[in-house]
């Protein structure tokens, strides 16, 4: 039984010291990549957040339109509505 136990807290503790030299270690492989600083892949992009921008408003400006005429159309209905009496005791 007390090997078991000793098995255990080996285990832990071995993965509570492996675990921070394993993360500092990936931490320090990734801060030694050099990012890309290319003008043109830059101005791409930059066209790209423009062009979707553009889309992206555009398309908010149609769906306002439709939920204005989709309300104007609702209140139409509503200034239409009768009230029917005829089938009261």
């Amino acid at each position: 039984m007390v090997d078991i136990l000793n098995t255990f807290v080996a285990i832990i503790l071995s993965v509570v010291a492996l675990t921070p030299i394993f993360l500092l270690v990936v931490l320090l492989n990734k801060t030694n990549i050099k990012p890309s600083t290319d003008p043109s892949v830059i101005k791409k992009l930059e066209d790209m957040d423009t062009t979707i921008a553009n889309d992206t408003n555009n398309a908010l400006d149609q769906v306002s339109a439709k939920l204005e005429d989709f309300e104007a159309r609702i209140a139409d209905l509503e200034d239409a509505r009768v009230n029917i009496k005829g089938f009261k005791k």
